[in-house]
């Protein structure tokens, strides 16, 4: 989830028709986990995991993303999903950590499933749950068959995001990964694909943080904030011990960089500082955005109803607000998607 700049943010709550005609990148990874680790299985008897179809294959990803997804499109917002490239090699550290903690949640959810502990299997089911590589092509499948736009980053899916939103390819980036301001994105949105929901008893809102209010109301420059966050700790390094965003925010202003700072700290500078700063500043982003089309709607059903065994109600609701963006097309009849 990289670097946790929520005490330094001050988010405006916004609505969906606020981004009415807007293009949105929107990180897939992290909206994937959204949806596999909200819908899963719960109660007596169940264990806590993905929902699945009669043959024990995960929909939870294909539920969410159909729902999600073309409640932005019926809302004006022409979203394009946004997926991970390969890692980077300063992320191995990071990611070897999220392995070795879902192996010892695992081995517990599995204790807990014997013994039919069905309350334990619930609170580890999230826990367990991953997003794997036939998950992810069904869920292209998925976006291709709605017409719905989405990308391969070079690397970091929120850091290439970042860089078409600068560039003016997209409008802002939706993500729940404060890394998004590192990467220099102008224009932050969280909660986008679960806005109206309910958590912890409270709805759910979008909000939206913009890059050069949070530099201005702290008076520091994005080099200083990414700085700041590689202090904080980053998917690219742990962090300096005993400095959190509060405190990196004082010794930022008033010592200026992290070299500064770990010199007058006695505290080492942390290695590989230059490729770190690098990714955050200059971050991949090849490729050209793709265009969003039509609903491909018989090989749509053909996936989610006949192969999937979704119902109809489901299907017939995505459909309907397609039906209501001009993203159904009838016979014999063309679109600007088509031109």
């Amino acid at each position: 989830m990289g670097c946790n700049l929520r005490d330094l943010a001050t988010p405006t709550q916004i609505q969906l028709s606020d981004l009415a005609g807007q293009r949105i990148a929107v990180d897939a990874f992290l909206t994937a986990y959204q949806f596999i680790t909200s819908l899963r299985a719960r109660g007596d008897g169940k264990d806590g995991t993905y929902l699945r179809d009669s043959r024990g294959r995960p929909v939870s990803h294909l539920m969410g993303f159909l729902d999600r997804a073309t409640m932005l499109v019926e809302a004006g917002i022409d979203p394009v999903f946004v997926f991970d490239g390969r890692p980077h090699a300063l992320k191995s550290e990071t990611l070897d950590g999220r392995k070795e903690r879902r192996a010892r949640a695992v081995e517990k959810w599995e204790h807990a499933v014997e013994n039919e502990d069905w309350k334990a299997a619930d609170k580890l089911g999230a826990q367990v749950v991953s997003y794997k590589p036939e998950m992810v092509d069904e869920t292209k499948r998925l976006l291709d068959l709605l017409g719905i736009a989405w990308i391969e980053a070079p690397m970091e899916a929120e850091g290439a995001a970042s860089v078409w939103c600068r560039e003016g390819s997209v409008s802002g980036v939706a993500s729940q990964d404060w890394d998004v301001l590192l990467y220099g994105s102008p224009v932050m949105i969280r909660n986008l694909t679960s806005h109206g929901t309910r958590k912890f008893g409270r709805m759910v809102s979008a909000e939206k943080i913009m890059l050069q209010d949070l530099l201005t109301e702290h008076e520091i420059t994005h080099e200083q904030l990414v700085d700041l966050g590689i202090m904080i700790g980053t998917d690219f390094h742990p962090g300096i011990h005993g400095i959190g965003p509060k405190t990196g925010l004082k010794l930022i202003k008033k010592f200026g960089s992290i070299e500064d700072i770990c010199a007058e700290k006695d505290k080492e500078v942390p290695e590989n500082l230059a490729d770190i700063r690098e990714l955050f500043l200059n971050h991949p982003a090849q490729g050209t955005l793709p265009n969003s089309g039509m609903v491909n709607e018989n090989e749509l059903r053909k996936f989610l109803v006949e192969e999937r065994e979704f119902s109809e109600r489901r299907i017939s609701r995505a459909l309907d607000r397609m039906k209501s963006a001009g993203r159904m097309r009838d016979m014999g009849q063309s679109s600007l998607f088509d031109f």
